[in-house]
């Protein structure tokens, strides 16, 4: 059944969280560090002024997610997660071998399939993600909504098959954009790659494989449940394949 989706025929051992080996670098003079600092500065200086996106970011260069305690894991084997599986005309979710599938027949269209968890407290949760790169799907993309209230209320955090990935907030079915789509600098697989989102009450903190990308601070949505998700652009259709999730425990930063 994997082999049929363009998989290997048997699973790899997944991780948690996913780490790079960092890259050698070279040495760079005092003066060349000044300079670059002021760029720097100067640059930051404009984005704060121009107040252009709703969203607070850190500026942290976070290179590995915190540590958190395993609380459930599910790779589709067991069926852990009580995951809808249905058929309409713009979308079908289902079982493929030990896989979870959402698949869009629609342009313009998305679905999500959440969990079933709204009492997490302070959390992560990771999701190992492949996007279909058939011609009919390349133009696909796939994550996480977490604070999931309803169908009107809930955050979007997506990433498609060229790395770029998107943050939105819906409240009440009103559609706001905090992010644009946006290339990240995070290592990427191509169109499989590992997102997470980390809520410890007072801030939404968003990573790809591993590698923190974006973060949304006082979110205005309460503590709600998360979700999976699969959306197309205006053109074409778009298929997703999980290949596991796993929720962790994680400390409040002081």
């Amino acid at each position: 059944m994997r082999e049929a989706i363009g998989l290997s025929p048997h699973r790899p051992t997944a991780k948690s969280v996913v780490h790079s080996p960092p890259e050698a670098k070279p040495r760079v003079s005092v003066s060349v560090l000044v300079v670059a600092s002021l760029v720097v500065t100067a640059a930051t200086a404009v984005l704060w002024r121009s107040s252009l996106l709703p969203l607070t970011l850190s500026g942290r260069a976070t290179a590995t997610m915190e540590e958190g305690r395993l609380v459930e894991r599910d790779d589709f084997s067991e069926r852990r997660f009580a995951l809808p599986v249905k058929d309409s005309e713009e979308s079908e979710m289902d079982y493929v071998g030990d896989l979870y599938r959402i698949w869009i027949k629609r342009s313009g269209d998305r679905a999500w399939a959440t969990l079933g968890r709204e009492d997490l407290g302070t959390f992560r949760v990771d999701v190992d993600l492949r996007l279909a790169s058939q011609e009919a799907f390349e133009e696909g993309y796939g994550g996480l909504v977490v604070r999931y209230q309803n169908e009107e209320s809930f955050y979007l955090f997506v990433i498609d098959g060229e790395g770029q990935y998107q943050i939105e907030l819906v409240e009440k079915g009103v559609w706001r954009t905090l992010r644009p789509w946006n290339q990240t600098a995070a290592p990427s697989e191509g169109r499989q790659n590992v997102l997470s989102a980390a809520d410890d009450g007072s801030e939404l903190r968003f990573y790809v494989n591993g590698v923190q990308v974006d973060e949304v601070a006082d979110p205005r949505l309460p503590a709600g449940d998360i979700g999976l998700v699969v959306g197309a652009r205006s053109r074409g259709q778009a298929q997703g394949l999980f290949d596991w999730v796993a929720l962790y425990e994680i400390a409040v930063e002081e």
